[in-house]
């Protein structure tokens, strides 16, 4: 019995030319569905956290245990600014190999050193931030969010590096598309975070801080308000003035 061909009209292969750049696989789903779930648990508590400060007249006890503590804000923006500082550049280079214009990511690999880079990069900005203690402040849900954010982007990253070990290119590509919308849930959850430590930097005298990720137009991911970085600060309380 002859093997059977195929015809014009049967549908090529999938090869990582004419693969969807959306389509996903059982593993996409479980490692993006993952990431969704650690997202918007963030979003969740602090939109909880901000909602909490606005309690009524007749709770003011309640409304002052939620309000931000001055001196405790000013210490993260600080520790938030000096992390941003490191994960820019990640968050820019990191475009190259996984792009957000919705494009296949290159199945070539950057450089192991560049990947070597961008870990340690990441992992110094977490040391910025610690574990939150959970005690259930503005300035704790913030904290956390901040923190789950590097988190994803360091998950990002080691997805990225691990597709280096997958020889079958199409497995190699869906990897690389599971670190790319860990990627973007980075960025996502980092700009709620990071529009809470501008709300709370206001709120304790320290002025407006935009310290936001690098973002595609469309993506989700908040942007900065209207406002000068800097402006609405009180002389006295020492806050800081970036983007």
């Amino acid at each position: 019995m002859s093997a059977q061909q195929q015809s014009p009209s049967d549908p090529a292969p999938g090869t990582p030319e004419n693969r969807n750049p959306v389509a996903t696989t059982p593993a996409t789903w479980w490692l993006t569905g993952a990431s969704l779930t650690m997202a918007g648990a963030v979003i969740v508590l602090l939109s909880g956290e901000a909602a909490a400060g606005g309690g009524s007249e007749s709770a003011p006890g309640a409304a002052a245990a939620h309000r931000p503590d001055a001196d405790r804000v000013g210490e993260l923006v600080g520790h938030t600014r000096t992390a941003h500082e490191e994960l820019v550049p990640v968050v820019e280079a990191m475009e190259e190999f996984l792009p957000t214009d919705g494009s296949h990511p290159p199945l070539d690999l950057t450089e192991a050193s560049v990947v070597y880079s961008w870990r340690t990069s990441v992992q110094e900005a977490a040391e910025h931030f610690g574990e939150p203690s959970g005690d259930g402040t503005v300035h704790e849900a913030t904290q956390a969010g901040l923190t789950s954010s590097v988190r994803l982007l360091s998950m990002s990253v080691e997805t990225y590096a691990g597709a280096a070990l997958v020889e079958d290119e199409d497995l190699r590509m869906d990897v690389l598309h599971i670190a790319m919308d860990l990627r973007d849930q980075a960025v996502h959850s980092w700009s709620v975070a990071a529009t809470h430590l501008d709300m709370a930097s206001v709120d304790t005298g320290h002025g407006h801080v935009h310290l936001y990720l690098p973002a595609a137009p469309g993506s989700g991911a908040l942007r900065p308000d209207g406002a000068e970085a800097g402006s609405g600060r009180d002389p006295g309380s020492g806050g800081g003035h970036d983007h």
